[in-house]
């Protein structure tokens, strides 16, 4: 995915885990695999963010009620209202009206017609993640679905994307005429899962390693590690039940030596 710095339109920006009641348990298990540290963001109750080397690189949020912990992605937008009615304009709905956030910017949640919970950011003081694209930040944002033929349709419409050329079910979206993430199907490797969501990548030094780690701190595999043109991919539950993805990323030591 891009650079991290300002985020264009439509570019996956920041991903935050809606983990339920439990914090703690969310802090101790990103803490020990990937070794976040953490924040309370003043202003937001119960909002945390999570940092790795001094850099923001995902929030941990109290989550909806009666709702299973899971990963969020959020889409970098100019003008979160405008994108809210576009986003009603493609056939989608907007379950969280744009709203100021600390003074940070303007958040809105939306749901596709597949049935996908994207997030919505308008950057003022915040414009995301501040690290991307390394061990323990987030490398790359899909949406998966039994219909992604529709959700290329949407997500043009609401935010201008065009696409690549398709591998079977799978196209990389450009936003600005650059990659910025994937649309296709969903392989079911969670059947307890959603028909529809935003998958998360996060990069790995080693992704056998971190995968054995993620197990040791509660965690469970739910496919892999296996090796992919991209890198060895694992998908992993976390000890709460949030689903992600680990792929194989240099480290930054590898990638200044490369």
């Amino acid at each position: 995915m891009p650079k991290a710095g300002r985020y264009r339109e439509g570019v996956p920006c920041w991903v935050e885990l809606a983990a339920g009641p439990d914090r703690r348990r969310a802090r101790r298990f990103y803490g020990g695999l990937f070794g976040w540290e953490f924040v309370d963001l003043a202003g937001q109750p119960g909002y945390t963010v999570a940092t790795l080397r001094g850099a923001q690189v995902a929030g941990i949020a109290p989550g909806p009620g009666g709702e299973d912990p899971a990963w969020l992605t959020y889409l970098a937008v100019e003008d979160a209202d405008r994108s809210a009615h576009a986003v009603r304009q493609a056939g989608g709905r907007i379950v969280r009206e744009p709203e100021e956030v600390a003074g940070l910017g303007r958040g809105a949640l939306a749901v596709d017609p597949a049935g996908a919970v994207v997030g919505l950011w308008q950057a003022r003081l915040n414009p995301g993640a501040g690290l991307v694209n390394e061990p323990g930040t987030f490398t790359w944002n899909e949406q998966l679905s039994p219909d992604p033929d529709g959700a290329r349709t949407f997500y043009r419409q609401a935010f201008g994307y065009d696409y690549g050329r398709p591998a079977g079910d799978y196209t990389v979206f450009r936003a600005g005429g650059q990659p910025a993430g994937g649309i296709g199907g969903n392989p079911g490797v969670d059947p307890a899962g959603p028909a529809a969501l935003w998958a998360v990548y996060f990069g790995a030094a080693d992704t056998d390693r971190t995968v054995e780690l993620a197990v040791e701190l509660g965690g469970s595999v739910l496919d892999g590690p296996e090796p992919t043109p991209f890198g060895r991919v694992a998908v992993v539950r976390d000890d709460g039940g949030a689903v992600f993805t680990l792929i194989a990323a240099a480290t930054t030591e590898t990638a200044e030596a490369a």
